[in-house]
């Protein structure tokens, strides 16, 4: 009798186990999440980060890539025209490079989220969940980028001494380089900048300090408007060495106010952001 209870008890035990570790198998594994997103100063580039390395395919293979987030941009003024998704199989951070329309102000909130319950996964092979999400406030940037002026565009007393386009490239890091040409022939200005926006309207100021090819500063003011394409209007004198009767604009005054309205539009620019 007491064997018949030892091998039942067995029986039920070994029952008991199996139950335990079929329940254990069919458990699912936890999913990654998304951990953080941030974006480079000039809005080109977004990186999720996860928590850990994750894949395309539920197989540990494949590259994430534009199919496998939805990535939005509301409130503000610019508008997201198309994106590129970088990364590489098993790494936990993906870099989306963004094309935006308009202009950004500051209030825009770029969202990305997975694109469904099926587009990411961990090496366990479980799906990110699809309410993941995470936010980041874009950056106004001001006249940070590369733009170009060419024929009328010009300033009027820049093309009277011959200059007939501008190539220019302010960056991120606060430094610039600037391209004259005059008939072919290439002048290579660079420097600093430093720039802040001003309480008239969209207007800012700037201040540019010169290294190269000679050392000088130069004040002014410029605006970004965005149609069919982003433009900007410059306007900027020198103050250092100081040109005698020469004052430069000021955002209060507005655009013409160079020695205090003296040369009227002849030294406002046109840039187009390239």
């Amino acid at each position: 009798m007491k064997t018949n209870l030892f091998r039942l008890m067995a029986i039920m035990l070994g029952m008991s186990i199996l139950v335990s570790a079929c329940k254990k198998d069919e458990e699912p594994g936890v999913p990654a999440t998304m951990l953080e997103l941030t974006i480079n100063d000039d809005n080109t580039e977004a990186t999720i980060v996860f928590t850990e390395g994750v894949y395309k395919m539920n197989n540990k293979t494949g590259n994430l890539d534009k199919t496998s987030f939805l990535v939005t941009i509301t409130g503000g003024s610019a508008t997201l025209s198309d994106f590129e998704v970088t990364h590489t199989a098993g790494a936990a951070s993906a870099v989306i490079n963004l094309t935006l329309s308009g202009i950004v102000n500051g209030q825009e909130v770029l969202k990305v989220t997975p694109n469904t319950t099926a587009s990411i996964y961990n090496a366990a092979g479980v799906a990110v969940e699809a309410t993941q999400n995470k936010t980041v406030t874009m950056r106004e940037t001001g006249i940070i980028g590369r733009w170009y002026s060419s024929g009328a565009n010009v300033a009027p007393i820049l093309l009277s001494l011959g200059i007939d386009s501008i190539y220019a490239d302010f960056k991120v890091d606060g430094s610039y380089l600037v391209e004259s040409f005059s008939g072919g022939s290439k002048t290579t200005l660079t420097g600093n900048f430093q720039q802040t926006k001003s309480t008239n309207g969209n207007i800012w100021d700037i201040t540019v300090n010169q290294n190269q090819p000679s050392s000088l500063v130069s004040k002014g003011i410029f605006e970004v408007t965005s149609g069919a394409s982003v433009t900007m209007r410059y306007e900027i004198a020198q103050t250092d060495p100081e040109i005698p009767g020469v004052t430069p604009p000021t955002a209060a005054a507005g655009f013409g106010s160079t020695s205090g309205g003296a040369f009227g539009t002849l030294n406002i620019q046109t840039y187009i952001r390239m």
